[in-house]
């Protein structure tokens, strides 16, 4: 079966047929650190990608599992390790909970009904989601001082926030006294026994969605604080939306950190396994990168999107594409905006760079990092930065890390529902049988969303060829044998598999260093909590260490991480209680020779990682 990315050639230019262009004009042009302007940075934490979790009126109205406080109360948004409100904005919403509005009337999921009269089209009523500032912004506090870092990764506990929000709205339904509150707030100025049913209905319908997805995506490993696994909720969300009779998914066990966003467009390969590519046409010698605007919409549909997957239905089916969630126009501007987004340099609130033991670390990171990491003065235009390590080049090195990531993105399969039929590039390829690889399935459900959405991606190949860079709108105000509860033995046979399987999505990213010091914890799956200890051989780094703290350890180059924070907190265990390194969680591996480095040499190496 054939792995490939996620977006074709063919199918972008498909869609740019037709063109026609449309623009969001910001006005301030107040320039930030990292050079974006101050709208762009303000688009950048409230604009909808097309991620709808429940009614904007739902969510206001919503109370914290347990107690009556509201669950939007910014106190507890920000207990789950997201950034609260940021100064100035419009909606009140924290960084990264964005409004989304927008004609829901052929959603199976999110186009709830729930009181009388209630309009659709263009007034339909608001939604609240995420974009990917939630998961891809970083804070970090020194000394009292709090740092914003757009680009870096979050410290976001996606797993218990959601299981929060699932809780919430389950207890809102069968307890009279918050059922009540609830309506109250939700009908003002329509509360009669007919919506109250009407509404009830439609909470019930949410309810069953949400259980649906949990079910699917259940797993024992515990994500904690700045990690999750986003393909495998990814994978799971296609597996329900492609309308198989049994939808069967398979355990989101392999969280990694949350990726961090500069130098994104220089890179050929984006995710830590490469398995989405940057693929561009150029248009009157401006680049379009139809590869992002495929990988952006695929975490569309595993943040709260919607797709309507349809069977094939000739020429017609293949015209009309998947209705869909995806704002695609802002999708691209997203991502056009990001080709701006510098590295953050090292804050001038910290202790200043030992500038003589950066020099020596400079030369040691020439003999043992760079031939991996690729300094800037070694980039060359039009050519990829990164450099991809198989794992069996890992493994038969000495330094093989936790390949849950890479193999579950590689071997997880489900039946295909009304994808089968479908050709695997949408518009050509081969034909999708009864039970395929998922990779395979996402990356048709995507093409299929985004060929629905070709008047939008006209506009934006218009944008890119007129040189417009606008901030994108603001809305106001079948059985696997590794499926869930299957054998161990079956996961033993996966995992042999892939490490002694050769295939280019077998393997992770090792990428330029810029900025990596506002990146902590390290490791693709997040595993280590400072940049000294990531220079230890693996048998010495923390077997446990705390998350929680935005407090920053400008020695270590990391979050504090020794002892348990005063407020919410997760304790990292990279081993078991017979320990051995824990799958998912393993902080073994990517040594490259630090065994043999002395103390001096990785303080030194440390000094100067500071600087990039």
């Amino acid at each position: 079966m054939t792995r490939r990315p996620l977006l074709t050639g063919a199918a972008i230019l498909a869609l740019a047929a037709s063109l026609g262009a449309c623009a969001w004009l910001g006005g301030d042009a107040k320039t930030t650190a990292q050079g974006w302007k101050a709208t762009e940075q303000d688009a950048w934490y409230a604009a909808s990608q097309g991620s709808r979790l429940m009614p904007l009126a739902w969510f206001k109205a919503l109370e914290q599992p347990g107690g009556t406080a509201a669950f939007s109360d910014e106190s507890f948004i920000k207990s789950f390790g997201y950034i609260g409100v940021p100064e100035g904005s419009k909606s009140g919403l924290p960084v990264g909970f964005v409004v989304d509005r927008q004609a829901d009337d052929g959603f199976k999921v999110t186009g709830l009904r729930w009181y009388a009269g209630q309009p659709g089209g263009g007034n339909a009523e608001p939604w609240i989601g995420l974009n990917c500032s939630a998961c891809h912004t970083a804070e970090v506090s020194y000394q009292g001082k709090a740092i914003r870092v757009d680009g870096g990764p979050g410290l976001g506990d996606y797993q218990s926030f959601i299981e929060a929000l699932d809780q919430s709205l389950r207890q809102t339904r069968d307890q009279p006294d918050k059922w009540d509150r609830f309506a109250s707030k939700v009908l003002t100025g329509k509360d009669t026994p007919a919506n109250r049913d009407a509404l009830k209905a439609a909470l019930g319908k949410l309810i069953a969605w949400e259980d649906q997805v949990e079910s699917v995506n259940h797993t024992p490993l515990r994500y904690g604080f700045a990690r999750v696994d986003a393909f495998g909720h990814i994978y799971n969300k296609v597996a329900l939306f492609n309308g198989a009779a049994h939808p069967v998914g398979n355990p989101a066990d392999a969280p990694v950190s949350y990726p961090f966003l500069w130098d994104l467009e220089k890179q050929d390969r984006v995710q830590w396994d490469g398995v989405a590519k940057n693929s561009k046409l150029t248009i009157a010698g401006r680049p379009f990168n139809y590869g992002a605007l495929g990988r952006n919409a695929g975490e569309v549909i595993g943040v709260f999107g919607e797709v309507i997957v349809k069977p094939p239905n000739g020429l017609s089916g293949t015209i009309d594409g998947f209705p869909s969630s995806l704002q695609a126009d802002n999708l691209n501007r997203i991502e056009d905006m990001l080709m701006r987004l510098e590295s953050p340099k090292w804050p001038d609130a910290f202790p200043q760079v030992d500038k003589d033991l950066a020099a020596k670390g400079a030369v040691l990171f020439d003999a043992h990092c760079a031939g991996c990491h690729m300094p800037k003065d070694k980039w060359q235009d039009g050519k990829g930065i990164e450099h991809m390590i198989s794992l069996r080049s890992m493994a038969a090195s000495g330094n093989l890390t936790d390949i849950w990531m890479a193999c579950n993105a590689f071997t997880y399969t489900a039946d295909t529902g009304n994808l089968e039929g479908q050709k695997t590039n949408f518009l050509t390829g081969e034909t999708i049988g009864p039970n395929s690889l998922v990779v395979t399935q996402l990356a048709t459900t995507v093409e299929g969303a985004l060929v629905g959405k070709k008047l939008n991606i006209a506009g934006a190949a218009v944008e890119t060829f007129l040189g417009i860079h606008e901030p994108p709108k603001v809305f106001a105000g079948g059985l696997n044998a590794h499926a869930h509860g299957a054998p161990v033995s079956a996961r033993d046979q996966r995992r042999a598999y892939c490490l002694n399987t050769t295939n280019e999505l077998l393997a992770y990213k090792a990428r330029p260093l810029d900025g990596i010091w506002a990146t902590a914890p390290y490791l693709h799956n997040g595993s280590v909590p400072t940049l000294y200890h990531l220079l230890l051989p693996g048998k010495d780094r923390p077997k446990a260490f705390w998350l929680g703290s935005r407090e920053f350890d400008p020695k270590n180059v990391g979050y504090v991480w020794e002892q348990k924070p005063a407020g919410p907190a997760f304790q990292f265990q990279t081993v078991d209680a017979q320990g051995q390194p824990r799958d998912g969680d393993s902080n073994l591996g990517h040594e490259y020779g630090a065994d043999k480095l002395t103390d001096a040499e990785r303080w030194a190496l440390v000094e100067y990682m500071k600087t990039l």
